[in-house]
C-alpha cells in the first residue's frame, strides 16, 4: 500500500455470519492500514484476532458520526491510512459510514472500496425475485415516517426490500400487510450461518415462527391491474373444466399474479 501524503480512506466489507467470505483483498487491506475505524471495538477486536490482526481500533458508530468523522480524517490529513468497517457487511448500508465518506471526499482524501459480504445482494439472490427492487432498509419508530414510507412506496413497480431486526419483525410484517396488502412475500433471516433460513408467502398470513436473529424481508412488486371481466372469464372457464372452485380461485389468482382475495370475490358471484 503506497503511502502519501495524507493517507487514505478503505471502506472495507466483512464477514455478515460466515468467516471464510471474508476476501484476500479485505484481510490485506486491514493487515496494511495504520488505524482501523468500528462500530464496536469489542465485537470487530474478535474478528481481527481470528484473522491474526493487531491494529488501534477507533469507535466510529451512529452516535458519534459527525465528531467521529472529524477524528479520523485528522488522522488521515496526517498521514494515515484508515479502514472503516461496520459490525457485518458493508459500511454506509444502513450501516455508519456515509458522513465519514462524503466528509472525505469534501476534504480531498482518496477513497477505496473493498467489496464484501452484504445481506441485502444475498437475500435478493435466495429470494428468488425476478427484475428490479428498491432497498429500504429498515423502517423508523415512530408512524407517522413509517406511514410517510409506504406511502411513498407503496406505487413503485418492484419488490421492496426491508431489513428487519427480531424485536420489530412482526410489527414490520403487520404494518406491510396494512398498507401493502396480501403481496408475496419472501422473509430470509441469519445469512450465511448456521441457520439461515428462507420462508416465503403471502403478507399477511406469512408463518416466521418465534422471531430470532436478523432479517431481510422482500416484498413482491404491486399485482398488475386485471379487468374483472378478464378474470371472470378466466374464472368461469376453470369451473367448467371441473375446476374446484377453491383450487379454480387460487390458479387464476397465481397465473395473473393477483392477490387470491380479489378472485374470491369474483368467485362469490358465480352461482354454484
Amino acid at each position: 500500500m503506497e503511502k502519501n501524503k495524507r493517507g487514505s480512506l478503505y471502506i472495507v466489507g466483512t464477514p455478515i455470519g460466515n468467516m471464510g467470505d471474508i476476501s484476500q483483498r479485505a484481510v490485506s487491506v486491514l493487515s496494511d492500514v495504520d488505524v482501523i475505524a468500528c462500530e464496536d471495538t469489542r465485537h470487530s477486536r474478535v474478528l481481527l484476532d481470528k484473522l491474526g490482526i493487531n491494529k488501534r481500533l477507533i469507535s466510529y458508530h451512529k452516535h458519534n458520526e459527525r465528531s467521529g468523522s472529524e477524528y479520523v480524517i485528522s488522522l488521515m490529513d496526517q498521514g494515515a491510512d484508515v479502514a472503516l468497517i461496520s459490525d457485518a457487511g458493508m459500511p454506509c448500508v444502513s450501516d455508519p459510514g456515509a458522513v465519514l465518506v462524503n466528509e472525505a471526499r469534501c476534504s480531498g482524501i482518496k477513497i477505496c472500496c473493498v467489496p464484501g459480504p452484504t445481506a441485502l445482494t444475498s437475500a435478493v439472490a435466495l429470494s428468488g425475485i425476478e427484475g428490479a427492487f428498491t432497498f429500504i432498509g429498515f423502517l423508523p419508530d415512530k408512524r407517522k415516517d413509517r406511514t410517510a414510507i409506504f406511502t411513498s412506496f407503496k406505487a413503485v413497480p418492484s419488490a421492496l426490500v426491508f431489513y428487519c431486526s427480531p424485536h420489530d419483525l412482526i410489527r414490520d410484517l403487520d404494518d406491510m400487510y396494512e398498507f401493502l396488502g396480501a403481496r408475496g412475500v419472501c422473509v430470509v433471516r441469519e445469512i450465511t450461518k448456521l441457520y439461515e433460513e428462507v420462508v416465503c408467502g403471502e403478507l399477511g398470513s406469512v408463518d416466521v415462527g418465534e422471531p430470532r436473529g436478523e432479517y431481510v424481508v422482500i416484498v413482491a412488486p404491486p399485482a398488475k391491474e386485471r379487468p374483472q371481466d378478464d378474470l371472470m372469464s378466466q374464472l368461469k372457464s376453470e369451473l367448467a373444466l371441473g375446476v374446484d372452485k377453491k383450487e379454480a380461485v387460487k390458479k387464476v389468482a397465481k397465473d395473473n399474479g393477483v392477490p387470491k382475495d380479489v378472485v374470491y370475490k369474483l368467485a362469490l358471484e358465480i352461482n354454484d
